[in-house]
């Protein structure tokens, strides 16, 4: 077992500040949907979590043995302030190793969470210690890093929401998280895959095939053609909070009631497409990050680890489903009703399969917000070829490696690094970088006026491409890696080294 001499030892190994006691720590029950509180350098907010398996419903007649923190599935909501400092226990009642990864927050490197880069894993019965300041704000979330692939379809994520220091100029009167993911239970068909992420979810191929959508007979590979590789689990649950219609609780609105959802998607592989019947969806942040401002859809597709915030009016008495329009997901679970305050107590219409008549969220709809660092060095360009999957292959590859043979992305502090994308592949990559944000400048060749801030960008099947532009400012060894686990195992990820 490692004690706290030797987690000290590790942590200072690794370049991290030494920490404090862990005396006096705050309880369980201060966990859930914790609320903002004043904290200072001296006294960071603590909060334990523990990381366990349980039995955990579904919905009814769906029980699974779930990996879960705290007992729950998602784990419990964390809530902080912009530049708090937050210390974070975890202890692991696993029967394996496990970390947690602070997806969309610019931690220290040793607190990133990546094993055998930043931490050795913490082995069952082990405590770990991650201590950072929480930036910057917005719609984050946290999750295991290790055998992803696992752990992660088990249940092992959840919200982490940075409030900013400064009110948002943004007219809502509450706020609900949703955490979407999917399951593999074996208790029903298997939904079909998204294979080509955000692109399929408007119906298209992707990248430069999306010109041939009419010649391929259908709306998209990932709903119409295609058979299971043999990577992807049969999933056949879709959830809202960890649960599956007809357990998730309703949304009731006042008439008139501007709801901010903030959407988390904590699927291993599936891209899901927010819609709610009969009114329109105003998003407001891509990944956590502002835009310049609202931009009104009908539908979110979101690719696996992206999240969107978005308002919602209650300007259509009834009720109403909330749902995923990929083929499918409704069926398998994801749907939540809607109800307006007076409605009457009864169901909605099942969800329409037909969604072509939607107006999609894309990236080039919104303009992000100056909220990076400016650059006060020279500027390095890297391409990337992401390929592999072919013939059913279970072998991921960026410029022909797979991870760990591959060299780092190397750029000094203050450097600007442009990374161009292209994906060889006929499976979208939704491309994730720990440890700061960056822009996306292009997708699919067409440049963006007014890139949007990210830290994943949804890469198309079929010659798709993206190029983002990083601000080098937070040292370390930091990961690029697609974020769906099956790929990142199989080899699609290097390192972004910043001296």
């Amino acid at each position: 077992m490692t004690t706290r001499r030797d987690f000290l030892r590790l942590l200072a190994g690794t370049g991290g500040a030494a920490l404090g006691s862990a005396t006096g720590l705050a309880g369980p029950s201060a966990l859930a949907r914790s609320g903002v509180g004043s904290a200072s350098a001296a006294e960071p907010r603590t909060i334990l979590l523990d990381a366990r398996r349980v039995r955990w419903e579904l919905a009814p007649g769906r029980t699974v043995t779930a990996m879960a923190y705290n007992g729950q599935v998602p784990g419990p909501e964390i809530r902080v302030r912009e530049g708090e400092r937050v210390r974070v226990v975890v202890t692991n009642s696993l029967d394996e190793p496990t970390t947690i990864h602070w997806h969309g927050v610019d931690v220290p490197n040793a607190m990133d969470g990546v094993p055998g880069v930043t931490q050795k894993p913490i082995a069952p019965g082990d405590t770990f210690v991650y201590e950072f300041e929480a930036r910057p704000a917005g719609t984050r979330w946290y999750h295991t890093h290790f055998s992803e692939h696992r752990q992660m379809d088990l249940g092992l994520s959840a919200a982490l929401v940075i409030e900013p220091r400064t009110p948002e100029p943004i007219d809502h009167d509450r706020e609900v998280v949703l955490v979407l993911d999917d399951w593999a239970t074996g208790a029903g068909p298997a939904v079909p895959p998204t294979r080509e992420g955000t692109a399929g979810g408007r119906g298209s191929l992707g990248g430069m095939m999306s010109g041939m959508r009419g010649m391929m007979g259908g709306r998209g590979m990932g709903g119409t053609m295609g058979r299971r590789a043999p990577h992807e689990p049969p999933y056949d649950t879709m959830t809202i909070n960890g649960k599956a219609h007809p357990a998730i609780e309703p949304l009731r609105l006042r008439r008139g009631e501007r709801v901010r959802l903030r959407l988390i998607n904590a699927s291993n592989e599936h891209t899901h497409v927010v819609h709610v019947a009969g009114h329109r969806l105003r998003v407001t942040h891509a990944d956590g990050n502002p835009l310049e401002s609202p931009v009104e859809v009908d539908a979110i597709p979101i690719a696996p680890s992206e999240r969107y915030d978005a308002v919602l009016v209650g300007d259509r008495p009834g009720a109403w489903w909330l749902h995923c329009t990929q083929p499918g997901h409704a069926a398998a679970g994801e749907r939540m009703l809607v109800i307006h305050d007076g409605a009457p107590a009864t169901e909605p219409p099942p969800p329409e399969s037909d969604a072509s008549g939607l107006a999609f969220w894309h990236y080039g709809l919104g303009g992000g917000r100056a909220v990076l660092p400016a650059p006060t060095a020279e500027t390095r360009r890297f391409d990337l070829t992401l390929s592999g999957g072919m013939m059913d292959s279970d072998r991921w590859t960026i410029n022909g490696h797979v991870w760990p043979a591959i060299d780092p992305l190397r750029a000094a502090r203050g450097e600007l690094a442009v990374i161009r994308f292209r994906n060889m592949s006929p499976e979208a990559h939704p491309m994730h970088l720990h440890g700061q944000s960056f822009r996306v400048l292009a997708v699919n060749g067409v440049r963006h006026p007014a890139p949007l801030v990210k830290d994943t960008v949804d890469v198309e099947a079929h010659m798709g491409s993206a190029v983002v532009e990083v601000v080098a400012h937070n040292p370390g060894d930091w990961l690029l890696h697609c974020h769906k686990p099956m790929h990142m195992d199989g080899g699609m990820a290097v390192l972004v080294r910043i001296a």
